[in-house]
């Protein structure tokens, strides 16, 4: 029914060898995102990418126990490529990418390890170790540097913060702490530095959090379509994925593990009790009991 993809193709891309893109640079440019990815997680996201190969293959429409292409009810251009089990992987890889590698970087290498780096030796264009390993956690939330007053180009985090923020707030809020969090290392004021990495890592799990409530919300809203429902549990179940990475995490494992089990891994049975119960658990654990139905 349309593209068949190469498993092997996504994994050379993912570790960025065998020269797997059309352009010359990015082979060359030795980045990859597998290294980045928390390392117990590599080999799962290869089986991701197996599974959307072998979903590609599909020659019928998708539907419960049938892996193909599933086309929403209610409006025929929204169509997606979903396993047997309705899990939309396009959604699940990059949503769980940008939590095991851009979060995880962030909240638990850059920041968490940000006391321990020279502040001293200044290194032409970048600063000390310190200010430019801020500034590679800020890098990972995706927003330009005249944030929020600036709201073009967001990307992945930056985009999900400023979707979430008029409930959230963690525009202004992130904003702040990473340059009260800047200005403080190059003051060597590590008391105001580690204020701010809190404020970072608490509100950028809010977000994932927030995200995973909203798109249970929106599943709700479209519990009869199986495109639109498989495509918005495919996003939540990426961001609860995500909220794994960081080493400082609200949520317990036990919690986690049972917010999971209540979304299921078959899509198409999902239920609104279930759906309600992974809901009240997140909003609990993050305090967003208020504001759950407005996200």
């Amino acid at each position: 029914m349309g593209t068949v993809l190469d498993a092997q193709k996504l994994k050379d891309m993912y570790s960025n060898s065998g020269n797997p893109f059309a352009d010359s640079t990015l082979n060359a440019s030795g980045k990859q995102l597998k290294s980045k990815t928390f390392s117990l997680d590599q080999s799962l996201f290869e089986s991701f990418f197996d599974s959307i190969a072998q979903a590609s293959q599909a020659t019928g429409a998708g539907s419960n126990g049938v892996a193909g292409v599933v086309v929403s009810s209610s409006d025929a251009t929204k169509k997606y490529l979903c396993s047997a089990n309705g899990i939309e992987y396009n959604q699940l890889i990059t949503k769980g990418l940008m939590g095991a590698v851009f979060y995880y970087q962030a909240a638990s290498v850059y920041l968490e390890n940000i006391a321990t780096a020279d502040n001293v030796t200044v290194t032409a264009g970048q600063g000390t170790t310190m200010e430019h390993n801020w500034d590679e956690a800020f890098g990972y939330f995706g927003v330009p540097v005249d944030f929020p007053t600036t709201l073009t180009g967001l990307k992945y985090w930056g985009s999900y913060s400023n979707q979430r923020n008029g409930v959230l707030t963690t525009n202004a809020t992130l904003m702040n702490a990473f340059l009260k969090g800047r200005a403080a290392i190059s003051n060597q004021d590590y008391t105001s530095r580690d204020e701010a990495k809190t404020v970072i890592r608490d509100n950028w799990e809010k977000i994932c959090a927030g995200s995973a409530i909203h798109y249970i919300n929106a599943a709700k809203t479209h519990l009869t379509d199986d495109a639109l429902r498989n495509h918005e549990l495919s996003e939540c179940l990426g961001f609860i994925m995500s909220l794994k990475y960081s080493s400082v995490k609200k949520i317990s494992d036990a919690q986690l593990l049972q917010v999971q089990g209540y979304v299921g891994n078959n899509l198409y049975n999902v239920t609104v009790a279930n759906l309600d119960n992974a809901k009240n658990l997140l909003s609990t654990v993050y305090g967003l009991d208020s504001v759950k139905d407005a996200l």
